[in-house]
């Protein structure tokens, strides 16, 4: 089938942007070609990309590149079915194939941005007739709150790269990560403190945290022995850094966002070889999830990861990594998710 997908997301700037590249590389894997049209840039990867100028300005990115895409709605009409990102999905009625509605995330924007994309999405959505969502607390809110059978929405979780992403050499000290925006409204400050009360328990541990946002300065100006900041790291050098931790955080609270999450990095965690500490709720959850994944309740998140960790010794955390890798190789790979996203099209 030719496939061709539309979106405002700058390619190649960040972890939701390695999601759609794998998702369209398997397309192609599976003897379909994809046209991708979006911001930023395209390097050695089997679909052909399309660039289209995005403002710089926060609140127009969107409008933008929509703008730019309706003055080559001419190219798309050789396509047997269009993927649209929620954000541009007013492209839709202009488009003659069918269309799929993608839907990576509702607006995590705070403030007036919150208040400017909450309508778009949910237009967006009373105009699908189908579309993808990335978990299934996630399809569960679309359907309540717009109305949307739950049969129209396809689930397409994030994958991980399970060649990239490999467990290495762990031994030593605990060496505790969390990788991806660093953010405060992302619980990171939390982190530290979990790092310091293994210290009091006499435990030898390190907290690595990589990645850019607004708590950065913050965290950088604790200034405590064992924690390491910098700023983010591609990807391939990432996957080196993990395969030699041993402890993986999702701190993100609870809230509308976070609930219907689908963390690559918690499938990134997995194949390296790394146990999990999370804030327990459903955008963290993961089926069949064994002692290799800890979620603990927000007030006593940082107190319960300290006392879990400090029950570890050595031979059982290796055994749990273990079993970390051996549930990454048997559910987490992107070809169950390219699976599931063909079957959407095909349907």
């Amino acid at each position: 089938m030719k496939i061709t997908w539309l979106s405002s997301r700058y390619l190649g700037g960040d972890l939701s942007s390695t999601t759609q590249i794998h998702l369209a590389n398997g397309l192609v894997a599976k003897g379909h070609t994809v046209d991708f049209y979006s911001p930023g840039k395209s390097v050695g990867n089997q679909f052909t990309h399309h660039p289209i100028e995005r403002s710089q300005t926060r609140g127009f990115q969107a409008s933008s590149v929509m703008k730019n895409l309706k003055k080559r709605v001419s190219e798309f009409k050789k396509a047997d079915v269009v993927l649209i990102d929620w954000p541009i999905f007013k492209l839709a009625p202009l488009i003659d194939a069918p269309v799929i509605l993608m839907d990576r995330s509702p607006p995590a924007d705070r403030g007036i941005f919150a208040k400017l994309q909450w309508p778009m999405w949910t237009k967006a959505w009373s105009k699908a007739v189908r579309g993808t969502v990335v978990s299934d607390a996630h399809r569960s809110f679309v359907a309540d709150e717009t109305q949307t059978p739950k049969a129209s929405i396809g689930v397409i979780p994030a994958g991980v790269d399970l060649e990239l992403f490999q467990p290495g050499a762990k031994d030593g000290p605990i060496r505790m990560v969390y990788h991806g925006r660093v953010d405060v409204n992302r619980g990171v400050m939390s982190l530290p403190m979990i790092l310091a009360g293994l210290q009091s328990n006499g435990i030898d541990a390190s907290l690595h945290i990589h990645g850019s946002g607004d708590a950065v300065k913050r965290l950088q100006n604790i200034g405590m022995p064992g924690l390491e900041i910098t700023d983010a790291i591609p990807q391939d050098e990432i996957s080196q850094l993990l395969s030699k931790y041993d402890v993986g955080f999702l701190p993100m609270p609870e809230n509308k966002v976070w609930n219907l999450a689908s963390p690559l990095k918690r499938s990134e965690y997995l194949a390296s070889g790394i146990v999990i500490c999370g804030i327990a709720h459903a955008g963290h959850q993961i089926k069949e999830s064994k002692d290799w994944m800890q979620l603990f309740p927000q007030k006593e998140f940082i107190s319960l990861s300290v006392s879990w960790l400090t029950s570890l010794d050595r031979q059982l955390l290796t055994a749990l990594q273990k079993e970390s890798r051996d549930y990454a190789e048997d559910y987490l790979s992107w070809s169950h998710s390219v699976d599931a996203l063909e079957s959407m099209i095909l349907s």
